[in-house]
């Protein structure tokens, strides 16, 4: 019966044609190695089919969102759990607007509103 080639390139050496193994190695070693070279698709000159840009667009959508999640998160907590200063003191018909509280609570709300707004951005780009 004649012997049967590999079908991809993987295959190396006299000990996997044989059946053979080298004792470090088990037939798992079929599919963990270089199979691209076998592929129909395969252009011959060092660029795989896929591409070069899914890799890179995933990796920084993935460490952009996550970067965007943790600042978003930290921009919520502080604009939620930090409290509100008092902006009017006084009696009803006396009745003093303290301007920095009304500024500092402004920015409580700013930092809410950010922080959802970065938490919405890395959920889109974690769906990327």
């Amino acid at each position: 019966m004649p012997t049967r080639e590999p079908d991809c390139s993987c295959g190396r050496g006299p000990s996997v044609v044989q059946g053979k193994g080298d004792g470090g190695r088990s037939y798992l070693h079929l599919f963990y190695e270089d199979c691209t070279r076998a592929s129909p698709n395969w252009d011959g000159d060092g660029s795989s089919p896929h591409g070069t840009w899914a890799p890179l667009i995933w990796k920084v959508s993935l460490s952009t969102g996550t970067l965007f999640l943790l600042v978003g998160a930290a921009a919520l907590a502080a604009g939620s759990l930090v409290p509100p200063k008092l902006e009017g003191i006084g009696e009803e018909e006396f009745v003093v607007l303290d301007v920095q509280a009304v500024r500092y609570n402004h920015a409580l709300g700013t930092c809410r509103l950010v922080g959802m707004v970065l938490c919405a951005a890395a959920g889109v780009l974690g769906a990327i």
